[in-house]
C-alpha cells in the first residue's frame, strides 16, 4: 500500500481526473501478453471508457467520461497484477531499463541454448535408436538429458512461470500460462518416467519452447527500444541551449531546459532553433522541414510563430519564448509518439484468446482423466498417466512457435533484400493494408531542388553569376545552385569580395570589377529598385523561380523545382492495382501538391496538403484501417508511430527510422512494395502454422483423455507438429520466382 501511495504522490492524479485521461509508464513489462494483460486489466475498472497499453512504449493511455472517477483504481489494480505505475519517463532513462531487461533474456538464453543443446542430444539419440532407450545405456540418457535441462525449466523459464501466475491470480490466463503449463507438464513427465525406471522422457519439448520463446521475448524487447529510440532521436533533433539575451544586452548560451516563456532568445543564421515563440526583430528564411515537411524555405517576419526544430537559413532573429520546455511543440509530438507506438499483432491476440481458453480446458480435462483413469484401470499410475499425457498434448509449443518462427525467418530473408521488419504487428498491419498514405517531400521526390529552366542570359552565364553570390551560404537554394553549377562544369570561385545573405536573398560586390550582383525574390529586388519583367507564362506548379541582377539591371532568372523520384509511378500505380487507396499527405503548399500527385497518377481528391505532423495522425484516422504511412522526415514521426505500419524509406530522418515499423534500407519504393509482398506472404504461413497447430492441440487432446495414446506418442505428435511449423516457415527462406 505504501509503494501505491508513493505512485499516487508521484502523479499529479488530480489534474488527470479533470482532464479524464491518464498517459503513464508501466515499470516491470517483459513481453507483449505482459501488455494485454494489464490492458484487460485496466478496461475491466468500472468507469473506464478507453485502455490501451503500448509494450513498445512501456505506457499506458487511459480515458474516463465521469470526472468523479478515482485514477487511483488504476494504480491499484496494476499494482495487483505485478506491475508499477509511473510518471512517464525520459527516453534515455527507458532505453537504459530495456538494456537492462534484454540483458537478463539474453543471458537466461544462453543459458536455455547451451544446456538445451545437450538436453536434446540425448533424447535426439533416445527417438533414433530404439534399442538404446530400452536399454540401461538409455536410462543413463534419459537421466543426462532431464539433469541438463534443470537450468533451463527452472532458471531460463522462471519469467514464464511468474507472468502465468500472474495472469492466473487476475482470472487472465494467457499464452504465458499455457507455456508454463506446458513446461512443467513435459518436465514432471520426464521425471515420473525415470523415477519408473523408464528412458522415455519428454523433457526436450520444454527446453525447445522455453528457447524459442526466448528469443520472441528479445524480438519484442528490441522492438521497444527502437520505440523509445524514436522519441530520443526527436529530442536531439533540437538543440539543448540556446542564446538567451539578459537584461543588459548580452546573450549567454544556457540550456532550453531552464529558459521560460516571455525570455528573449537570439537565433543567428545557420542556427536550428531550440525554442517555441514568436519573432520580435528580424527578417529571415527559416526552413520547417522538420515541422511540417515544407521543401521550400518560408519568410518570416516579427509577429510570425516560430516553432523549436525549424533552421534559421539568412538572418538573425530575435525570438520571444512562448512554451516551455516539455510544452514545446516537439514534446508534445514526443509524448503522442509514446502514446501510439507499438502496434498489437491480431495473431498473437489470437493465439492468447485460443491460450485462455485452452488452460482451463486441459486442466478440466486432465481432471477428468485421472478420475476416469483410476475407476477404470485402479491404479494410480495409470491415472496419472492418463491425466499427464492430457497436458503434454495440451502443450502449445506449434502455437508459441506458429508466430515468432516465422517471422524470425521471414525478417532474415528480408533484411538481405534491404525491408528490416520492426515487429509481427506492424508485418501483419502491412500484410492486410487497405490504405497507404505518402508523404511528398523526401519520399515521393528527392526532397532537393533542382534547376529546370533558365530564363535571360546564356544559360552556363546565368549559373556562373548566381553560383558566385551564393556561395558559401546555408539555404536549400543556394544549395541548389551550386549542384546545377557543378554539373555543367561552371566554376564559382570568384575575385576579392564576401555575399551578404538577406532575408530573401543574397548580394556580392566584385570589388575587381565594381560589380554587385544580386539573387533572390522578385519582391526583394524590387525593393531594391531594379525593374523585374513581370511572368509571361505561370510558374509550373511546386517550383520557385530565384531573380538575378547585375548593378540595377535584371539579367535572368532560374527556375527550381523538387525532382520525383524514379520509382515513385511504379510504386503508387503498383499498390492502386492491388486494390490499395492511395493518398498523398503533406506539409508542403496545395498547389505543388497537386502537381506532384499528378504525376504519380492521383487527383486532386487524394491530396492532403498544409499537414501538421497531428494533421497526418488525423488523416490516418479517417483512412481505412488497416492504414500504412510512407515518409522520412522528422516531421513524419508520428504519423510513423500512429500508423498501423509505418514505412521510413531509405535516406529518412533518425526519428523516422526509429519510430517506423518497416525501414528500407536499399531499393526505394521499389522496396515499399517488396515489404508489402513479403509480409502478405509472411502472413500466409502464420496463419497456415496457427491452423495446424490448434488443430493437434484440440485433435490429440481428445485422444489423449480417452488414453488411446499414451505420453510417447503425445509427444511424438507434438514433436512432428513442431515440426510441421518449421518446415512450413523455412519456405519464407526462399526467393519466389
Amino acid at each position: 500500500m505504501s509503494s501505491m501511495a508513493a505512485n499516487a504522490r508521484e502523479l499529479d492524479l488530480e489534474s488527470a481526473r479533470r482532464a479524464r485521461r491518464l498517459v503513464v509508464s508501466i515499470e516491470g513489462m517483459w513481453c507483449a501478453g505482459c501488455a494485454m494483460a494489464v490492458e484487460r486489466v485496466i478496461a475491466r475498472i468500472p468507469g473506464v471508457s478507453f485502455a490501451s497499453t503500448s509494450f513498445a512504449g512501456g505506457s499506458a493511455l487511459v480515458r474516463w467520461d465521469n470526472e468523479e472517477f478515482d485514477p487511483a483504481l488504476i494504480i491499484e489494480r496494476v499494482a495487483k497484477l505485478g506491475y508499477r505505475v509511473a510518471p512517464l519517463i525520459e527516453a534515455d532513462e527507458m532505453e537504459r531499463r530495456i538494456d537492462m531487461q534484454a540483458r537478463a533474456v539474453w543471458l537466461r538464453l544462453s543459458v536455455a541454448l547451451f544446456f538445451g543443446m545437450w538436453s536434446m542430444l540425448g533424447t535426439l539419440i533416445l527417438y533414433l535408436e530404439p534399442m538404446v532407450a530400452v536399454s540401461i545405456t538409455g536410462y543413463w540418457l534419459g537421466l543426462g538429458a532431464v539433469v541438463a535441462a534443470v537450468p533451463v525449466i527452472t532458471y531460463a523459464a522462471w519469467p514464464f512461470y511468474r507472468m502465468g501466475w500472474r495472469t492466473l491470480r487476475a482470472g487472465l490466463p494467457g499464452m504465458d500460462a499455457l507455456i508454463s503449463l506446458g513446461v512443467l507438464a513435459a518436465s514432471a513427465l520426464s521425471f515420473w518416467q525415470l523415477l519408473q525406471g523408464r528412458a522415455e522422457v519428454y523433457i526436450d519439448t520444454a527446453t525447445m519452447l522455453v528457447t524459442f520463446l526466448l528469443i520472441g521475448r528479445l524480438i519484442e524487447l528490441y522492438a521497444r527500444r527502437r520505440s523509445s529510440a524514436a522519441v530520443n532521436a526527436l529530442r536531439q533533433a533540437v538543440p539543448e541551449t540556446a542564446a538567451l539575451l539578459r537584461a543588459d544586452g548580452r546573450s549567454e548560451e544556457v540550456r532550453v531546459s531552464e529558459i521560460r516563456p516571455g525570455d528573449l532568445v537570439m537565433v543567428r543564421a545557420g542556427e536550428r532553433i531550440g525554442v517555441d515563440g514568436r519573432v520580435v526583430e528580424g527578417d529571415s528564411d527559416i526552413d520547417r522541414a522538420l515541422v511540417s515537411g515544407e521543401a521550400l524555405p518560408v519568410a518570416v517576419s516579427p509577429g510570425a510563430k516560430i516553432e523549436a526544430g525549424c533552421v534559421n537559413l539568412s538572418s538573425k532573429l530575435l525570438i520571444e519564448v512562448g512554451a516551455s520546455y516539455g510544452e514545446r511543440f516537439i514534446d508534445r509530438i514526443g509524448l503522442r509518439m509514446l502514446e501510439l507506438s507499438g502496434a498489437k499483432s491480431q495473431v498473437a491476440i489470437l493465439a492468447e484468446r485460443f491460450a485462455r481458453w485452452l488452460v482451463p480446458v486441459a486442466l478440466s480435462i486432465s481432471a477428468l482423466a485421472f478420475v476416469y483413469g483410476y475407476f477404470a484401470s485402479g491404479s494410480y499410475d495409470e491415472a496419472a498417466l492418463r491425466a499427464l499425457s492430457v497436458l503434454v498434448a495440451a502443450c502449445p509449443c506449434a502455437v508459441g512457435l506458429a508466430l515468432p518462427l516465422a517471422y524470425a525467418t521471414s525478417t532474415q530473408f528480408a533484411a538481405h533484400q534491404g525491408m528490416l521488419f520492426r515487429d509481427p504487428g506492424s508485418m501483419e498491419a502491412l500484410a492486410g493494408a487497405r490504405s497507404v498514405l505518402f508523404d511528398k517531400t523526401g519520399t515521393l521526390t528527392s526532397g532537393e531542388l533542382e534547376l529546370v529552366e533558365v530564363v535571360g542570359s546564356e544559360r552556363r552565364q546565368l549559373l556562373l553569376w548566381a553560383a558566385q553570390a551564393e556561395a558559401g551560404i546555408a539555404h536549400p537554394i543556394a544549395r541548389a545552385i551550386e549542384v546545377a553549377a557543378r554539373r555543367e562544369g561552371v566554376s564559382s570561385e570568384r575575385g576579392k569580395g564576401e555575399p551578404r545573405r538577406f532575408g530573401q536573398g543574397s548580394s556580392w560586390h566584385d570589388l575587381d570589377s565594381g560589380v554587385t550582383t544580386r539573387v533572390g525574390a522578385a519582391a526583394w529586388l524590387a525593393g531594391q529598385g531594379i525593374v523585374v519583367p513581370s511572368l509571361v507564362q505561370p510558374l509550373p506548379a511546386g517550383a520557385t523561380r530565384v531573380e538575378i541582377a547585375r548593378d540595377a539591371q535584371w539579367v535572368g532568372a532560374l527556375i527550381l523545382r523538387d525532382r520525383l523520384l524514379p520509382d515513385a509511378i511504379m510504386a503508387v500505380s503498383t499498390l492502386e492495382r492491388e486494390g490499395l487507396t492511395v493518398n498523398l499527405v503533406t506539409g508542403d503548399r496545395h498547389e505543388t501538391a497537386v502537381a506532384v500527385a499528378a504525376a504519380v497518377g492521383l487527383a486532386p481528391a487524394q491530396v492532403r496538403a498544409g499537414c501538421l505532423p497531428e494533421d497526418k495522425v488525423t488523416a490516418l484516422e479517417t483512412a481505412t484501417e488497416p492504414a500504412i504511412f510512407v515518409g522520412d522526415g522528422f516531421n513524419d514521426s508520428l504519423a510513423l508511430a500512429a500508423a498501423d505500419c509505418g514505412i521510413a524509406v531509405q535516406g529518412a530522418a533518425a526519428p523516422a527510422l526509429a519510430s517506423a515499423g518497416v525501414v528500407i534500407t536499399q531499393g526505394g519504393l521499389a522496396g515499399v512494395v517488396g515489404a508489402w509482398r513479403q509480409s502478405r506472404r509472411t502472413l500466409r504461413v502464420v496463419r497456415q502454422n496457427l491452423g495446424l497447430s490448434v488443430v493437434y492441440n484440440v485433435g490429440v487432446l481428445g485422444f489423449a483423455a480417452s488414453g488411446a495414446i499414451p505420453p510417447s506418442a503425445a509427444a511424438v505428435a507434438m514433436l512432428l507438429s513442431s515440426l510441421s511449423v518449421v518446415a512450413n516457415s523455412a519456405r519464407l527462406a526462399r526467393p519466389v520466382h
